[in-house]
Protein backbone atom coordinates (compact mmCIF):
# COMPACT_ATOMS: atom_id res chain seq x y z
CA UNK A 1 0.00 0.00 0.00
CA UNK A 2 1.36 3.40 -1.01
CA UNK A 3 1.19 5.87 1.87
CA UNK A 4 0.13 9.44 1.12
CA UNK A 5 1.39 12.29 3.28
CA UNK A 6 0.25 15.89 3.50
CA UNK A 7 3.06 17.03 1.20
CA UNK A 8 2.17 14.22 -1.25
CA UNK A 9 -1.40 15.48 -1.33
CA UNK A 10 -0.39 19.08 -2.12
CA UNK A 11 2.14 17.96 -4.73
CA UNK A 12 -0.41 15.64 -6.33
CA UNK A 13 -2.74 18.59 -6.81
CA UNK A 14 0.06 20.88 -8.03
CA UNK A 15 1.53 18.34 -10.47
CA UNK A 16 0.75 14.60 -10.62
CA UNK A 17 3.91 14.05 -12.68
CA UNK A 18 6.05 15.45 -9.87
CA UNK A 19 4.33 13.25 -7.29
CA UNK A 20 5.03 10.17 -9.42
CA UNK A 21 8.70 11.19 -9.56
CA UNK A 22 8.77 11.69 -5.79
CA UNK A 23 7.43 8.22 -5.10
CA UNK A 24 9.28 6.19 -7.72
CA UNK A 25 12.25 8.22 -9.06
CA UNK A 26 14.45 8.81 -6.04
CA UNK A 27 17.32 9.53 -8.42
CA UNK A 28 15.64 12.80 -9.35
CA UNK A 29 15.33 14.17 -5.82
CA UNK A 30 16.75 17.67 -5.38
CA UNK A 31 18.70 18.81 -2.37
CA UNK A 32 16.60 20.22 0.46
CA UNK A 33 17.13 23.83 1.51
CA UNK A 34 18.45 23.31 5.03
CA UNK A 35 18.13 27.00 5.92
CA UNK A 36 14.40 26.90 5.18
CA UNK A 37 13.97 23.64 7.14
CA UNK A 38 15.86 24.98 10.15
CA UNK A 39 13.87 28.21 10.08
CA UNK A 40 10.59 26.28 10.01
CA UNK A 41 11.66 24.09 12.92
CA UNK A 42 12.63 27.12 15.00
CA UNK A 43 9.31 28.86 14.36
CA UNK A 44 7.48 25.62 15.18
CA UNK A 45 9.22 25.47 18.55
CA UNK A 46 8.30 29.08 19.32
CA UNK A 47 4.70 28.39 18.34
CA UNK A 48 4.48 25.58 20.87
CA UNK A 49 5.55 28.13 23.47
CA UNK A 50 2.38 30.04 22.65
CA UNK A 51 0.46 26.98 23.92
CA UNK A 52 2.64 25.72 26.79
CA UNK A 53 2.29 22.55 28.81
CA UNK A 54 1.52 20.16 25.98
CA UNK A 55 2.71 16.66 25.22
CA UNK A 56 5.18 16.19 22.36
CA UNK A 57 5.06 13.20 20.03
CA UNK A 58 8.71 12.22 19.77
CA UNK A 59 8.56 9.66 16.96
CA UNK A 60 8.69 10.74 13.31
CA UNK A 61 5.32 11.11 11.52
CA UNK A 62 6.06 8.20 9.18
CA UNK A 63 6.77 5.86 12.11
CA UNK A 64 3.93 3.77 13.53
CA UNK A 65 5.07 4.72 17.02
CA UNK A 66 3.97 8.31 16.38
CA UNK A 67 0.39 7.18 15.82
CA UNK A 68 0.49 5.02 18.95
CA UNK A 69 1.81 7.92 21.05
CA UNK A 70 -0.82 10.29 19.63
CA UNK A 71 -3.70 7.95 20.36
CA UNK A 72 -2.43 7.58 23.92
CA UNK A 73 -2.19 11.37 24.36
CA UNK A 74 -5.72 11.83 23.01
CA UNK A 75 -7.04 9.15 25.36
CA UNK A 76 -5.27 10.88 28.24
CA UNK A 77 -7.13 14.08 27.34
CA UNK A 78 -3.91 16.09 27.00
CA UNK A 79 -4.57 19.79 26.71
CA UNK A 80 -2.16 20.29 23.78
CA UNK A 81 -0.42 17.69 21.63
CA UNK A 82 2.58 18.78 19.59
CA UNK A 83 3.22 16.93 16.30
CA UNK A 84 0.07 14.85 16.78
CA UNK A 85 0.14 12.12 14.11
CA UNK A 86 -2.61 9.86 12.81
CA UNK A 87 -3.07 7.62 9.77
CA UNK A 88 -6.08 6.09 8.05
CA UNK A 89 -6.53 2.42 7.26
CA UNK A 90 -6.03 3.21 3.58
CA UNK A 91 -2.63 4.83 4.10
CA UNK A 92 -3.19 8.58 4.35
CA UNK A 93 -1.26 10.08 7.26
CA UNK A 94 -0.14 13.44 8.60
CA UNK A 95 1.16 15.28 11.62
CA UNK A 96 -0.51 18.35 13.09
CA UNK A 97 1.74 20.98 14.62
CA UNK A 98 -0.58 21.61 17.55
CA UNK A 99 -3.76 19.68 18.42
CA UNK A 100 -5.75 21.70 20.96
CA UNK A 101 -8.23 20.07 23.31
CA UNK A 102 -11.46 22.04 23.74
CA UNK A 103 -12.42 19.88 26.76
CA UNK A 104 -15.84 19.16 25.30
CA UNK A 105 -14.97 16.16 23.16
CA UNK A 106 -13.77 18.33 20.25
CA UNK A 107 -10.30 19.31 19.11
CA UNK A 108 -8.83 22.18 17.11
CA UNK A 109 -6.11 21.72 14.51
CA UNK A 110 -3.45 24.45 14.51
CA UNK A 111 -1.00 24.32 11.61
CA UNK A 112 2.04 26.60 12.01
CA UNK A 113 3.50 28.28 8.93
CA UNK A 114 6.65 30.38 8.74
CA UNK A 115 4.96 32.98 6.55
CA UNK A 116 3.27 36.30 7.29
CA UNK A 117 -0.11 35.18 5.91
CA UNK A 118 -1.79 31.94 4.79
CA UNK A 119 -0.99 30.89 1.23
CA UNK A 120 -3.22 28.91 -1.12
CA UNK A 121 -1.49 25.58 -0.55
CA UNK A 122 -1.74 25.99 3.22
CA UNK A 123 -5.49 25.50 2.87
CA UNK A 124 -4.81 22.22 1.07
CA UNK A 125 -2.52 21.21 3.95
CA UNK A 126 -5.23 21.88 6.50
CA UNK A 127 -7.93 20.22 4.39
CA UNK A 128 -5.92 17.01 4.28
CA UNK A 129 -5.18 17.18 8.00
CA UNK A 130 -8.84 17.56 8.89
CA UNK A 131 -9.73 14.69 6.53
CA UNK A 132 -7.19 12.32 8.09
CA UNK A 133 -8.01 13.18 11.69
CA UNK A 134 -11.77 12.99 11.08
CA UNK A 135 -11.33 9.62 9.36
CA UNK A 136 -9.47 8.47 12.47
CA UNK A 137 -12.34 9.42 14.75
CA UNK A 138 -11.21 12.81 16.01
CA UNK A 139 -14.05 15.32 16.34
CA UNK A 140 -12.45 18.37 14.73
CA UNK A 141 -14.21 21.58 15.66
CA UNK A 142 -12.06 24.22 13.97
CA UNK A 143 -8.90 24.47 11.89
CA UNK A 144 -6.44 27.32 12.21
CA UNK A 145 -3.36 28.39 10.30
CA UNK A 146 -0.96 30.21 12.58
CA UNK A 147 1.45 32.60 10.86
CA UNK A 148 3.87 35.27 11.93
CA UNK A 149 2.24 38.63 12.55
CA UNK A 150 3.75 41.18 10.11
CA UNK A 151 2.59 44.06 12.34
CA UNK A 152 4.49 42.85 15.40
CA UNK A 153 7.36 45.12 16.42
CA UNK A 154 9.85 43.70 18.87
CA UNK A 155 10.63 45.59 22.06
CA UNK A 156 12.67 43.59 24.53
CA UNK A 157 11.94 39.87 24.88
CA UNK A 158 9.81 38.16 22.25
CA UNK A 159 6.08 38.43 22.92
CA UNK A 160 4.72 35.14 21.58
CA UNK A 161 1.13 36.34 21.86
CA UNK A 162 1.92 39.22 19.50
CA UNK A 163 4.46 37.40 17.32
CA UNK A 164 1.87 35.00 15.94
CA UNK A 165 -1.52 35.46 14.29
CA UNK A 166 -4.23 32.78 14.33
CA UNK A 167 -6.36 32.53 11.18
CA UNK A 168 -9.58 30.54 11.40
CA UNK A 169 -9.75 28.74 8.04
CA UNK A 170 -12.42 26.19 8.91
CA UNK A 171 -14.94 27.47 6.38
CA UNK A 172 -12.32 27.87 3.65
CA UNK A 173 -11.18 24.25 3.47
CA UNK A 174 -12.05 21.52 1.01
CA UNK A 175 -14.91 19.36 2.27
CA UNK A 176 -14.40 15.69 3.07
CA UNK A 177 -15.88 14.55 -0.24
CA UNK A 178 -13.53 16.76 -2.26
CA UNK A 179 -10.47 15.51 -0.39
CA UNK A 180 -11.60 11.93 -0.85
CA UNK A 181 -11.98 12.53 -4.58
CA UNK A 182 -8.47 14.00 -4.78
CA UNK A 183 -7.01 11.11 -2.78
CA UNK A 184 -8.67 8.59 -5.09
CA UNK A 185 -7.33 10.44 -8.13
CA UNK A 186 -3.83 10.53 -6.68
CA UNK A 187 -3.91 6.82 -5.91
CA UNK A 188 -5.03 6.05 -9.44
CA UNK A 189 -2.11 8.07 -10.81
CA UNK A 190 0.41 6.36 -8.53
CA UNK A 191 -0.91 2.96 -9.57
CA UNK A 192 -0.26 3.76 -13.23
CA UNK A 193 2.84 4.19 -15.39
CA UNK A 194 5.21 7.17 -15.30
CA UNK A 195 3.52 10.28 -16.66
CA UNK A 196 6.68 11.76 -18.14
CA UNK A 197 7.78 15.36 -17.93
CA UNK A 198 5.55 18.40 -17.45
CA UNK A 199 6.50 21.88 -18.65
CA UNK A 200 4.40 24.90 -17.70
CA UNK A 201 5.47 28.39 -16.62
CA UNK A 202 2.38 28.78 -14.44
CA UNK A 203 2.05 25.29 -12.97
CA UNK A 204 5.73 24.54 -12.38
CA UNK A 205 5.97 27.68 -10.23
CA UNK A 206 2.53 27.37 -8.62
CA UNK A 207 2.70 27.52 -4.81
CA UNK A 208 6.51 27.11 -5.01
CA UNK A 209 9.07 26.19 -7.64
CA UNK A 210 8.87 22.47 -8.33
CA UNK A 211 11.86 20.42 -7.23
CA UNK A 212 11.71 18.42 -10.46
CA UNK A 213 11.86 21.42 -12.77
CA UNK A 214 15.52 20.77 -13.59
CA UNK A 215 14.55 17.32 -14.88
CA UNK A 216 11.50 18.35 -16.86
CA UNK A 217 13.04 21.52 -18.28
CA UNK A 218 16.50 20.14 -19.09
CA UNK A 219 15.93 20.41 -22.86
CA UNK A 220 14.31 23.85 -22.80
CA UNK A 221 16.64 26.36 -24.50
CA UNK A 222 18.48 28.86 -22.31
CA UNK A 223 16.34 31.61 -23.87
CA UNK A 224 12.89 30.33 -24.73
CA UNK A 225 9.21 31.23 -24.98
CA UNK A 226 9.10 31.09 -21.18
CA UNK A 227 11.53 34.01 -20.96
CA UNK A 228 9.95 36.05 -23.74
CA UNK A 229 6.25 35.74 -22.81
CA UNK A 230 4.26 36.12 -19.59
CA UNK A 231 2.84 33.15 -17.69
CA UNK A 232 -0.34 31.83 -19.27
CA UNK A 233 0.59 33.24 -22.68
CA UNK A 234 3.97 31.49 -22.49
CA UNK A 235 2.18 28.19 -21.84
CA UNK A 236 -0.16 28.82 -24.76
CA UNK A 237 2.70 29.60 -27.13
CA UNK A 238 4.62 26.55 -25.92
CA UNK A 239 1.66 24.24 -26.50
CA UNK A 240 1.43 25.38 -30.15
CA UNK A 241 5.02 26.04 -31.17
CA UNK A 242 7.29 24.48 -28.56
CA UNK A 243 9.95 26.21 -26.46
CA UNK A 244 12.26 27.27 -29.31
CA UNK A 245 11.65 30.90 -30.30
CA UNK A 246 12.75 30.19 -33.87
CA UNK A 247 9.40 28.43 -34.38
CA UNK A 248 7.20 31.29 -33.14
CA UNK A 249 5.45 33.25 -35.94
CA UNK A 250 5.97 37.02 -36.22
CA UNK A 251 2.35 37.81 -35.34
CA UNK A 252 2.78 35.95 -32.04
CA UNK A 253 6.13 37.58 -31.32
CA UNK A 254 4.31 40.92 -31.22
CA UNK A 255 2.89 39.85 -27.84
CA UNK A 256 6.28 39.42 -26.18
CA UNK A 257 7.02 41.10 -22.84
CA UNK A 258 9.72 43.42 -24.21
CA UNK A 259 9.35 44.51 -27.81
CA UNK A 260 12.42 43.66 -29.83
CA UNK A 261 13.95 41.05 -27.49
CA UNK A 262 13.06 38.07 -29.67
CA UNK A 263 14.18 39.84 -32.84
CA UNK A 264 17.49 40.73 -31.21
CA UNK A 265 17.92 37.07 -30.29
CA UNK A 266 16.99 35.74 -33.73
CA UNK A 267 19.19 38.25 -35.56
CA UNK A 268 21.92 38.25 -32.87
CA UNK A 269 22.06 42.05 -32.76
CA UNK A 270 22.34 44.57 -29.93
CA UNK A 271 19.54 47.00 -29.11
CA UNK A 272 20.62 50.62 -28.61
CA UNK A 273 18.25 53.51 -28.02
CA UNK A 274 20.33 56.64 -27.50
CA UNK A 275 17.31 58.75 -26.58
CA UNK A 276 16.73 56.61 -23.50
CA UNK A 277 20.43 56.70 -22.63
CA UNK A 278 20.61 60.51 -23.05
CA UNK A 279 17.53 60.96 -20.85
CA UNK A 280 19.18 58.93 -18.14
CA UNK A 281 22.52 60.76 -18.31
CA UNK A 282 20.80 64.15 -18.31
CA UNK A 283 19.23 63.27 -14.97
CA UNK A 284 22.57 62.75 -13.22
CA UNK A 285 24.24 65.28 -10.94
CA UNK A 286 27.88 64.99 -9.87
CA UNK A 287 29.30 63.88 -7.53
CA UNK A 288 27.99 60.38 -8.18
CA UNK A 289 27.52 57.92 -5.33
CA UNK A 290 27.09 54.27 -6.35
CA UNK A 291 25.32 52.53 -3.45
CA UNK A 292 24.47 48.91 -2.69
CA UNK A 293 23.14 47.24 0.48
CA UNK A 294 23.30 43.66 1.68
CA UNK A 295 20.69 42.51 4.16
CA UNK A 296 19.36 39.67 6.22
CA UNK A 297 15.65 38.95 6.58
CA UNK A 298 15.07 37.05 9.85
CA UNK A 299 11.64 35.51 10.10
CA UNK A 300 11.62 36.17 13.83
CA UNK A 301 12.77 39.71 14.64
CA UNK A 302 16.20 39.69 16.26
CA UNK A 303 16.38 43.35 17.30
CA UNK A 304 14.23 46.01 18.90
CA UNK A 305 12.29 48.09 16.37
CA UNK A 306 12.16 45.29 13.82
CA UNK A 307 9.39 43.13 12.41
CA UNK A 308 9.03 39.58 11.06
CA UNK A 309 10.81 39.22 7.72
CA UNK A 310 12.03 42.81 7.79
CA UNK A 311 15.14 43.41 5.70
CA UNK A 312 17.96 44.37 8.08
CA UNK A 313 20.90 46.00 6.30
CA UNK A 314 24.29 44.84 7.59
CA UNK A 315 26.60 46.09 4.82
CA UNK A 316 26.93 48.82 2.26
CA UNK A 317 29.41 49.54 -0.50
CA UNK A 318 29.77 53.08 -1.83
CA UNK A 319 31.87 54.08 -4.83
CA UNK A 320 32.17 57.83 -5.32
CA UNK A 321 33.14 59.83 -8.42
CA UNK A 322 33.42 63.55 -7.63
CA UNK A 323 33.41 64.77 -11.24
CA UNK A 324 33.10 63.41 -14.76
CA UNK A 325 36.20 61.36 -15.45
CA UNK A 326 37.38 61.74 -11.84
CA UNK A 327 39.12 59.11 -9.75
CA UNK A 328 36.99 56.62 -7.83
CA UNK A 329 36.83 56.55 -4.06
CA UNK A 330 35.45 53.58 -2.13
CA UNK A 331 33.76 53.51 1.27
CA UNK A 332 32.05 50.62 2.99
CA UNK A 333 30.52 49.30 6.17
CA UNK A 334 30.32 45.65 7.22
CA UNK A 335 28.94 44.80 10.63
CA UNK A 336 31.20 42.54 12.70
CA UNK A 337 29.39 42.05 16.01
CA UNK A 338 26.90 39.15 16.12
CA UNK A 339 25.35 40.47 19.34
CA UNK A 340 24.20 43.89 18.15
CA UNK A 341 21.85 45.47 15.63
CA UNK A 342 23.82 46.42 12.49
CA UNK A 343 21.60 49.32 11.52
CA UNK A 344 22.64 52.21 13.84
CA UNK A 345 26.34 52.09 12.96
CA UNK A 346 25.57 51.46 9.29
CA UNK A 347 23.32 54.52 9.16
CA UNK A 348 25.93 56.72 10.83
CA UNK A 349 28.69 55.61 8.45
CA UNK A 350 26.42 56.08 5.44
CA UNK A 351 25.45 59.62 6.42
CA UNK A 352 29.12 60.48 7.03
CA UNK A 353 30.23 59.34 3.58
CA UNK A 354 27.36 59.99 1.13
CA UNK A 355 27.38 63.80 1.23
CA UNK A 356 24.37 66.08 0.87
CA UNK A 357 24.24 66.55 -2.89
CA UNK A 358 24.85 64.53 -6.03
CA UNK A 359 23.03 61.55 -7.53
CA UNK A 360 22.90 58.30 -5.57
CA UNK A 361 22.97 55.54 -8.18
CA UNK A 362 21.48 52.15 -7.34
CA UNK A 363 20.34 49.17 -9.36
CA UNK A 364 16.64 48.55 -8.63
CA UNK A 365 15.73 51.56 -6.52
CA UNK A 366 12.83 49.90 -4.73
CA UNK A 367 15.25 47.95 -2.57
CA UNK A 368 17.54 50.74 -1.36
CA UNK A 369 14.72 53.27 -1.05
CA UNK A 370 12.63 50.74 0.85
CA UNK A 371 15.43 50.02 3.30
CA UNK A 372 16.10 53.71 3.83
CA UNK A 373 12.42 54.39 4.52
CA UNK A 374 12.28 51.53 7.02
CA UNK A 375 15.41 52.71 8.81
CA UNK A 376 13.99 56.25 8.89
CA UNK A 377 10.85 54.86 10.52
CA UNK A 378 12.73 52.72 13.04
CA UNK A 379 15.41 55.31 13.85
CA UNK A 380 13.58 58.64 13.58
CA UNK A 381 16.64 60.59 14.73
CA UNK A 382 18.09 59.87 11.26
CA UNK A 383 14.83 60.18 9.30
CA UNK A 384 15.60 63.52 7.63
CA UNK A 385 19.02 62.41 6.37
CA UNK A 386 17.77 59.04 5.11
CA UNK A 387 14.80 60.55 3.29
CA UNK A 388 17.12 63.15 1.78
CA UNK A 389 19.25 60.31 0.42
CA UNK A 390 16.11 58.74 -1.04
CA UNK A 391 15.28 61.96 -2.87
CA UNK A 392 18.65 61.77 -4.66
CA UNK A 393 18.39 58.14 -5.81
CA UNK A 394 18.62 57.39 -9.53
CA UNK A 395 17.95 53.86 -10.80
CA UNK A 396 20.54 52.49 -13.24
CA UNK A 397 18.19 49.58 -13.93
CA UNK A 398 15.84 51.87 -15.88
CA UNK A 399 17.86 52.40 -19.10
CA UNK A 400 18.51 48.66 -19.31
CA UNK A 401 14.95 47.64 -18.43
CA UNK A 402 13.56 50.09 -20.99
CA UNK A 403 15.95 48.63 -23.56
CA UNK A 404 18.10 51.68 -24.00
CA UNK A 405 20.79 49.04 -24.09
CA UNK A 406 20.26 45.30 -24.50
CA UNK A 407 22.17 42.26 -25.76
CA UNK A 408 20.68 38.86 -26.66
CA UNK A 409 22.92 37.07 -24.14
CA UNK A 410 20.89 38.73 -21.36
CA UNK A 411 18.12 36.22 -22.15
CA UNK A 412 15.36 38.74 -21.60
CA UNK A 413 16.62 39.88 -18.19
CA UNK A 414 17.85 43.31 -17.13
CA UNK A 415 19.14 42.11 -13.75
CA UNK A 416 22.67 43.19 -12.93
CA UNK A 417 23.80 39.54 -12.86
CA UNK A 418 22.84 39.28 -16.54
CA UNK A 419 23.62 42.83 -17.66
CA UNK A 420 27.14 43.04 -16.24
CA UNK A 421 28.74 40.09 -18.09
CA UNK A 422 26.88 41.10 -21.26
CA UNK A 423 28.54 44.52 -21.40
CA UNK A 424 31.61 44.09 -19.20
CA UNK A 425 32.84 40.58 -20.07
CA UNK A 426 35.80 40.83 -17.72
CA UNK A 427 33.49 41.14 -14.71
CA UNK A 428 31.44 38.21 -13.46
CA UNK A 429 30.06 36.87 -10.22
CA UNK A 430 30.92 33.28 -11.14
CA UNK A 431 34.40 33.28 -9.58
CA UNK A 432 33.51 35.11 -6.37
CA UNK A 433 33.27 33.36 -3.01
CA UNK A 434 29.71 34.68 -2.70
CA UNK A 435 27.66 34.69 -5.90
CA UNK A 436 24.37 36.36 -5.01
CA UNK A 437 22.40 38.16 -2.33
CA UNK A 438 20.84 34.98 -1.00
CA UNK A 439 24.22 33.44 -0.27
CA UNK A 440 25.36 36.68 1.37
CA UNK A 441 22.26 36.76 3.56
CA UNK A 442 22.41 33.08 4.53
CA UNK A 443 26.06 33.25 5.50
CA UNK A 444 25.69 36.44 7.51
CA UNK A 445 22.67 34.97 9.32
CA UNK A 446 24.88 32.02 10.30
CA UNK A 447 27.37 34.54 11.69
CA UNK A 448 24.66 36.39 13.63
CA UNK A 449 23.41 33.08 15.03
CA UNK A 450 26.97 32.23 16.15
CA UNK A 451 26.96 29.05 14.09
CA UNK A 452 30.24 29.67 12.24
CA UNK A 453 33.79 28.78 13.15
CA UNK A 454 36.28 31.69 13.37
CA UNK A 455 37.81 30.48 10.11
CA UNK A 456 34.42 30.49 8.38
CA UNK A 457 33.71 33.99 9.64
CA UNK A 458 37.06 35.30 8.43
CA UNK A 459 36.48 33.82 4.97
CA UNK A 460 32.90 35.11 4.83
CA UNK A 461 33.93 38.65 5.77
CA UNK A 462 36.53 38.67 3.01
CA UNK A 463 34.03 37.34 0.49
CA UNK A 464 31.39 39.89 1.52
CA UNK A 465 33.84 42.77 1.03
CA UNK A 466 34.55 41.51 -2.48
CA UNK A 467 30.93 40.71 -3.38
CA UNK A 468 29.28 43.94 -2.26
CA UNK A 469 32.15 45.97 -3.65
CA UNK A 470 31.65 44.32 -7.02
CA UNK A 471 27.98 45.33 -7.02
CA UNK A 472 28.85 49.02 -6.87
CA UNK A 473 31.85 48.70 -9.19
CA UNK A 474 29.53 46.93 -11.63
CA UNK A 475 27.33 50.04 -11.70
CA UNK A 476 30.38 52.22 -12.31
CA UNK A 477 31.41 50.08 -15.28
CA UNK A 478 27.89 49.89 -16.72
CA UNK A 479 27.64 53.66 -16.58
CA UNK A 480 31.02 53.81 -18.36
CA UNK A 481 29.47 51.67 -21.13
CA UNK A 482 26.61 54.13 -21.52
CA UNK A 483 29.00 57.08 -21.59
CA UNK A 484 31.18 55.40 -24.21
CA UNK A 485 28.19 54.76 -26.50
CA UNK A 486 27.14 58.40 -26.18
CA UNK A 487 30.70 59.67 -26.58
CA UNK A 488 30.76 61.34 -23.17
Amino acid sequence: MVRISKSDYVLGIKCPNALWFKKYRKDLESEKNQTVLDNGAYIGELACGRFPGGERITSKPWEDAAITQTKSAISANSHFIYEATLGTETGEYCAVDILRNNNDGTWDIIEVKSTSKPHDYHYLDASFQRYVFAKCGVNVRKCFIMTLNPEYVRHGDLDLEQLFSLHDVTEDLQDMETVQHEVDRIREILAGPELGIAISKTKCNKFYECGYKCHCWKDVPQYSVFDAFKGALADEVYSKYGADLHNVPAEIRNRQMHAGDIEAFLDNVDVINKDILHDFMNGLQWPLYFLDYESIMPAVPMFDNSRPYQQICFQFSLHVQRKLGGELEHYEYLHNDPNTDPRPDLIKKLIETIGESGSVIVYNQGFEQGRNSEMARDFPEYADQLQAINSRIVDLLIPFRERGLYRPCQNGSASIKQTLPAFVPGMSYANLGIHNGTEASDQFMAFMNSSQTPEQTKEMMSNLHEYCGQDTMAMVRLLDVIKAILGI
